[in-house]
């Protein structure tokens, strides 16, 4: 008996890499990257035990338990680099987030490379409202404004110890960026597992117009799609993409779960799409009747 969804996962989920320097007998995990997503209420706490989470560590009982914990663990484990996804969930006016951002700043002394992603960082907490310099390529910030923060200089100490990287969307009016998005749909499709997918599913036609209108270039806007698309193809037995079964999926992150609307995680597109049904316009009142009022004396 064939599940079809069971398969494709266990042909998508790669056994992690041993240790190189595995002791025999024992099971030791060679975790290059760590990934760990801010909460929307972050906490020194939950950010050592989600590490530890992710490298399959055991718990110390206290904060200073933990950090140690976090830091023997990411040497054992071989760990250069440590992504923090939707760190501008962190406030300024929050005491807890300023500690968590203060435990981001402690771990720097590691042999770890920090990768803070998030949308929007120039004017979000962490990182001030700054503008981009092309002649150093560096992000200007402005100066730190007194308000209701514990800690206004905890930006000021941020941003002079990392750079900026803008990630920005595909675009589709020049030869060059619309080669680059057909470029990372052909990726994509190399990469699916349906039954009847044939070449060219996402990258002949107009399918790449269409998934840059339907997303505005927005990577996760199309893994979205793309992911809802195939669970649909392989529940009705279609078992590819099409215009016509994308249509039919609109594009909803406010009901993914984790997501904060405050953080920018949840944009508002111009084509969400495809199913949404439109709102019926409300019919105005019959006005017909009305009294309009007596007319002048003087005209009767």
């Amino acid at each position: 008996m064939r599940d079809g969804r069971r398969v494709r996962g266990l042909l998508a989920r790669p056994a992690p890499p041993a240790h190189p320097n595995a002791i025999p007998g024992t099971w030791d995990l060679f975790l290059p990257v760590a990934y760990y997503q801010t909460p929307v209420k972050a906490m020194p706490k939950g950010l050592c035990e989600a590490i530890l989470d992710f490298c399959r560590a055991p718990h110390a009982k206290t904060l200073r338990g933990l950090i140690r914990n976090v830091r023997e663990s990411l040497h054992a484990h071989c760990t250069t680099a440590l992504l923090l996804d939707d760190v501008t969930r962190l406030k300024m006016h929050r005491e807890d987030d300023q500690d968590t951002l203060d435990l981001i700043r402690d771990l720097m002394s590691l042999n770890v490379t920090l990768v803070l992603i998030g949308v929007n960082i120039p004017g979000s907490g962490p990182l001030r409202e700054g503008r981009h310099d092309p002649r150093t390529g560096q992000t200007v910030l402005s100066p730190v404004k007194r308000g209701r923060s514990h800690n206004d200089e905890a930006a000021n100490r941020t941003e002079r110890r990392f750079d900026m990287i803008n990630l920005d969307p595909f675009h589709y009016d020049t030869p060059v960026g619309i080669a680059a998005w057909v470029n990372h749909l052909a990726g994509i499709e190399d990469q699916r597992r349906l039954f009847r997918a044939a070449p060219g599913m996402l990258t002949d036609g107009t399918m790449p117009e269409y998934l840059f209108r339907r997303t505005e270039g927005i990577v996760g806007l199309l893994k979205r799609l793309i992911e809802d698309g195939c669970t649909k193809a392989m529940e009705n037995g279609q078992e590819n993409l099409t215009i016509d079964l994308l249509q039919e999926i609109p594009i909803d992150l406010g009901n993914v779960p984790g997501r904060d609307p405050g953080a920018g995680e949840v944009p508002v597109l111009k084509d969400g799409g495809g199913g949404a049904t439109p709102k019926r316009r409300r019919r105005g009142r019959n006005t017909v009747f009305d009294d309009q009022g007596g007319r002048p004396a003087a005209d009767a």
